[in-house]
């Protein structure tokens, strides 16, 4: 086979192309011109930087609506019946509606509606208001109004806890003072949380009631009217007079009137009932080593900017401190800015590092003043981009971050074709001017197609629907941004001082011809690297990479053979499971929730035990979670010791990286105590914290008999184990002999939601509890899965009371006896009255002592004549099992089980698996009539596949149409678009060399590789069709591919360099960008030999079919861009043949010039 001789590409064809017109010439003489610009970048670039709001994730849009109706006291199933069937089969088919999520609990009702992603919300809102006004008249009489509120994006600052030896008021006082003056500092949303309202009741003597005609509503009437104060006129036109109502006080509801006797004597609400101001004995109530607390919680609202309020907030605790009644203590905790913050360094330093790669890397392959003014366009095209991105709204974020890193190996991509062009020229004998000019020039072309590529390629990102829209859309707008100020600044600020650059090389060279030798030793160091290098990288261009070119082409149908095989196998791997596949990483943050449940029976004094004996463990926990974290690592480094062959360099590094964790847990276990890892640790009664429901096995939901501890850890990377090792000492937590059940859950950051969720759909509440018994014995028992339960609790026991025959015929109905039942049994708020420290309420119910069974019996009701008549004469009753919730999606019956998954055991379609091979799903729809389905996050992947392809195919698509408009070919862009699939095989071995799964955001970095990936086949296929009119076909591609070796090398390298740092990074909070990164290293990497060896192949490939289409009289239009040559209509089969033979003797058709469509013309000399 023999090697054509190389023949250095020259600029022929630019002698259209003019060197002093233009508006990049006039950037490129004028004196200031591009230093303006460029200076305007950078004061865009820093104003941006000082009024960027920085957040965890971007804000997401909210596109739901909720209803809320009270109704108190009432059971679940009577607010089902009465309120939530009424309401929603008029929400659920409201314009734009995408799902209606009904939830009746006790004494209330929620419906959730979410609708389709671009809805008008205003609009919407007004529609849900008109069709609650249709039916509110329907809902019972005392049933609150309904209140429809369209959710708003508040996204947690920190939180603040206040604890201290008095009593509830005195901390309440403390919390209302620092709540206001922290809105007054400019928060947005401050929450007081387990703090109890006080309240004044009225505890009304039952039988003094019966023995007066009176009821309970009766008194609740009486104190209403008192509490009114309206208006009664003016006096002579100049005062005023109004009836002034009863005071906020206890006393003054007491001396409320209920009537006249006859003996004109009154009877008052003292007569009747004993009145007081109280704290409630039952709700939520915080305790913080052993004292009561309370806690605030501080969020941000769209505008907010939680770095900036957190310091607010750091400040204002220093301030108040020393302001607070001794003892009483101030604990910042939950501090998501620091989260955010510790992001923002750790991307920074990975920044920092990907720069100096970049920059080692041009300044490796271009002369020194190249690579200057190519490395400045890094700053300042990012600059540009934060001033962009001020003006659009956005914010500095997790998202937008990985975006500017993923940017800084792109950015400079249009630079070094533009930068290396010019120089090329320059050594070609044009002169400074000449060789900046024309060479933006000359390149605006393909460089612009390749940045079109990749600004369709993350552009489209932009319209992925929903949950995944919120994270695709910031890096989107991020990475178009960039590669618009890229091209901004290499075809406007880059020419101008390229021509300096040229200009000071110029006379550099006068300096050495005169003899006056370099201008010191390090001019001389670096003139003497240069030389050697770029004698090094001719030997290799000339004599390793054009023969290795020669033989891709003459060998180009079995390098394509198997390459397809490799991509075939790729595809497979990634089929049966490897690498794994789990659809979102969810990074750990640092908090613990440990949930438990009392039996019936308890007191609230035996939960507050249990969780005072939990809290004296925890210190045994965390050294329990030591242990078996330092086993973990120890397992993990022998496991890196075998793998694959080409995992070696990889396992090498896990080895280093893991015997370091090691020696720090080592030493942390010998010298610091237990508890120093733990920052803040509170109990709750009368709540849950994380994602437990209570709902498996639990018999009741008294608020008095549930509880809460909460654990915040240092972080991760100071303490090194999991907060998963913590869970395997919760079994060995002492336990109260009245405790019913305990549970755990970690805290995920991005979300609390539960690995695996499954939603049992259909028949009865009754129906589905059983099945979801069922299925949560089945999930227990597969490995990897834990601490399964449904959200649907047991209530307590029920009383149906239905109105007899004879009571209807009394004139009784349902609703009648439900309000007289009611405020004998539940009671009922009379009135809130407002006083200078807020509101309180006042409740009237009868003595819960004095509610026996012969209460009941004996019970008066009125009938609406009047006349008293006894319960058991109106209604009969009936005992039936309760639930404390009752939940439906889109007018169907559900109840959702969820569970934590060990996805290093597999993941949710190898538990549906497993749930399928022993039979469950269909035990549970033949036995119970249920329907199974796989939500959460199965729900969201097949949500996500669906719209995941749609826009892989626009992006091809799009692709394709740019290329096809540069090559004016439809055919041509095959060459180029044949490198894509090589970008999955490297996402695929870089997954699979770093022990990563592939996620999501791996598939996200694949979408945007397309674009990337194939930049430099634009700018190599170019250069190969310029000399195909000089030269012949096979000559043309060699020699075209070994002219764009060092830009193709380049541009990949400084991509790759960039996020090389990152794929390495082993802290924790940056888990989730390391697949997208793995993605488009390995991918581009691979892709680069790819677009070297195989695009020239792929390009003979297509010459051979051409010809043979052609030389069989097939018309093929637009192919090549060359004259089509007149050949005689020949049988296909022969010409094959032909082309068979020129193949194996080592030559194509158009080896010799003379036999080319187009005789090569004679090259003029530069200056022409």
């Amino acid at each position: 086979m023999a090697l054509p001789v190389y023949r250095p590409d020259r600029p022929d064809d630019l002698s259209s192309v003019s060197g002093n017109r233009g508006l990049f010439a006039v950037f490129a003489k004028h004196g200031t011109a591009a230093n303006i610009l460029m200076l305007l970048m950078i004061a865009a670039g820093i104003y941006a930087f000082f009024n960027l709001r920085t957040q965890f994730f971007p804000d997401f849009v909210q596109d739901r609506i909720t209803v809320r109706v009270s109704w108190t006291d009432a059971p679940a199933g009577s607010v089902d019946d009465a309120i939530v069937q009424l309401l929603e089969p008029e929400l659920r088919f409201l314009d734009d509606v995408e799902s209606v999520f009904a939830t009746a609990a006790d004494g209330s009702a929620t419906i959730s509606l979410l609708f389709n992603v671009g809805t008008n919300m205003e609009r919407a809102k007004s529609d849900v208001e008109s069709a609650v006004d249709a039916v509110e008249a329907s809902f019972p009489e005392d049933a609150s109004d309904a209140s429809v509120r369209v959710s708003a994006f508040r996204d947690p600052v920190s939180s603040i806890l206040i604890s201290g030896p008095l009593d509830e008021m005195g901390l309440k006082a403390i919390a209302e003072r620092m709540r206001d003056d922290l809105l007054g500092l400019g928060l947005l949303e401050v929450l007081i949380q387990g703090a109890r309202d006080p309240q004044i009741e009225v505890e009304v003597d039952e039988v003094a009631l019966r023995r007066l005609g009176l009821t309970p509503a009766d008194i609740s009437n009486a104190i209403a009217r008192r509490a009114q104060d309206l208006p009664a006129g003016s006096l002579g036109g100049d005062q005023t007079v109004r009836t002034q109502g009863t005071e906020a006080t206890a006393a003054s509801v007491a001396d409320a009137q209920i009537r006249a006797r006859a003996d004109g004597s009154i009877i008052r609400v003292s007569d009747v009932a004993e009145v007081r101001e109280i704290v409630p004995t039952t709700g939520r109530m915080i305790y913080y080593q052993g004292q009561p607390a309370i806690s605030l919680d501080i969020r941000r609202g769209a505008d907010g900017d939680s770095i900036r309020q957190q310091r607010v907030i750091e400040d204002y605790i220093a301030e108040v401190e020393p302001t607070l009644p001794a003892n009483v203590t101030v604990k910042n905790y939950n501090v998501f800015a620091d989260l955010i913050l510790g992001r923002v360094l750790l991307l920074r330093d990975n920044a920092v590092f990907g720069v100096m790669i970049v920059l080692a890397f041009l300044f490796l392959f271009l002369n020194v003043r190249t690579a200057l003014w190519i490395a400045v366009g890094i700053p300042v095209s990012i600059a540009a981009t934060l001033g962009v991105m001020l003006a659009l709204g956005l914010s500095i974020n997790m998202l937008t971050l990985f975006a500017l890193i993923l940017s800084l190996g792109i950015i400079v991509d249009d630079a070094i074709v533009v930068g290396e062009y010019a120089d090329f020229l320059h050594e070609q004998g044009y002169t400074p001017s000449q060789a900046a000019i024309i060479g933006a020039q000359r390149m605006v072309g393909p460089v612009s197609a390749a940045a079109a590529t990749t600004v369709l390629a993350f552009g489209v990102l932009y319209f992925l629907p929903g949950r995944f829209g919120n994270f695709t859309q910031d890096i989107a707008v991020t990475v178009v941004a960039v590669l618009i100020a890229s091209l901004i600044e290499c075809f406007f600020v880059l020419p101008g001082h390229m021509y300096h650059a040229l200009k000071a090389r110029e006379r550099g060279a006068r300096q050495l011809r005169s003899g006056n030798g370099y201008p010191t030793p390090f001019h001389w160091a670096i003139a003497k690297f240069r030389k050697r290098f770029d004698a090094g990288f001719e030997y290799v261009r000339i004599r390793l990479f054009r023969p290795m070119v020669a033989f891709s082409v003459w060998a180009r149908y079995p390098l394509l053979t198997g390459v397809a095989v490799i991509f075939a196998y790729s595809v497979a791997m990634v089929m049966t499971g490897e690498p794994r596949w789990s659809f979102f990483i969810r990074p750990e943050n640092n908090t613990v929730n440990v949930n438990l449940t009392m039996v019936e029976g308890a007191t609230r004094a035996d939960t507050l035990e249990q969780m005072q004996m939990a809290e004296a463990y925890v210190p045994e926990l965390v050294s329990k979670a030591r242990d078996s974290g330092l086993s973990a690592l120890k397992r993990e480094q022998k496991a890196a010791e075998e793998g694959a062959w080409y995992s070696i360099p990889k396992r090498t590094y896990d080895r280093a990286a893991l015997q370091i964790k090691i020696d720090l847990l080592e030493d942390r276990i010998a010298n610091v105590p237990p508890e120093d890892d733990v920052k803040i640790m509170f109990s709750q009664v009368g709540a849950r914290g994380g994602r437990s429901f209570g709902g498996t096995g639990t018999t009741n939901t008294d608020p008095d008999l549930l509880g809460n501890m909460r654990v915040e850890l240092v972080e991760q990377d100071t303490r090194v184990y999991s907060t998963r090792n913590l869970f395997f000492g919760l079994s060995s937590i002492p336990k109260h002999p009245k405790l019913e059940g305990l549970a755990s859950r970690r805290s995920f950051s991005g979300g609390d939601t539960g690995s695996l969720s499954i939603a049992l759909v259909g028949g009865e509440t009754e129906q589905l509890k059983s099945a979801a018994l069922q299925l949560t014995a089945f999930l227990n028992g597969i490995g990897g899965v834990s601490e399964a339960e449904d959200d649907t609790p047991f209530g307590t026991t029920q009383l149906v009371a239905r109105v007899s025959d004879r009571g209807a015929a009394l004139g009784f109905d349902a609703g009648s006896v439900g309000q007289q039942l009611r405020s004998w049994l539940s009671g009922s708020t009379a009135v809130n009255l407002i006083r200078d420290d807020g509101e309180i309420s006042v409740e009237v119910k009868v003595d819960e002592a004095a509610q026996t069974a012969s209460f009941l019996a004996g019970l008066d009701l009125y009938s609406p004549a009047g006349t008293p008549v006894k319960l058991s004469q109106v209604v009969d009753f009936t005992e039936v099992a309760g639930f404390s919730l009752i939940q439906s999606r889109d007018g169907s019956r559900r109840i959702t089980v969820q569970a934590e998954l060990d996805e290093d055991q597999g993941n949710v379609g190898d538990v549906e698996a497993r749930l399928r091979d022993v039979g469950a799903l269909g035990l549970l729809e033949s036995d119970y009539g249920v329907s199974v389905r796989f939500e959460g996050e199965s729900e969201e992947q097949r949500e996500f596949f669906v719209s995941f392809t749609q826009v892989l195919l626009i992006a091809l698509a799009l692709i394709y149409l740019v290329l096809a408009w540069v090559f004016q070919s439809f055919f041509r862009p095959v060459v180029v678009m044949a490198i894509i699939p090589l970008g999955f095989v490297g996402m695929v071995l870089g997954h699979l060399v770093h022990g990563q799964v592939l996620s999501f955001l791996s598939l996200i970095g694949f979408v945007g590789l397309t674009g990337i990936i194939v930049n430099d086949s634009i700018v190599l296929i170019g250069t190969i069709e310029r000399r195909a009119k000089l030269q012949s076909i096979r000559s043309a591609i060699i020699d075209g591919a070994a002219d764009r070796l060092r830009p193709v090398l380049l541009t990949s390298l400084t991509t790759i360099g960039g996020l090389t740092p990152l794929i390495f990074e082993t802290s924790v909070q940056a888990q989730f960008l390391i697949p997208p990164s793995l993605t488009i290293v390995y991918g581009l990497g691979l892709g680069t030999v790819v677009v070297l060896i195989l695009a020239p192949a792929m390009f003979a490939v297509q010459h051979d079919i051409v010809g043979v289409m052609r030389s069989s009289g097939i018309v093929v239009g637009g192919l090549l861009r060359r004259r089509r040559p007149r050949f005689a209509r020949r049988p296909v089969a022969a010409a094959i043949a032909d082309v068979s033979a020129e193949t194996a003797a080592g030559t194509d058709r158009f080896d010799d010039p003379a036999q080319s469509p187009e005789a090569p013309p004679t090259p003029p000399s530069p200056s022409a």
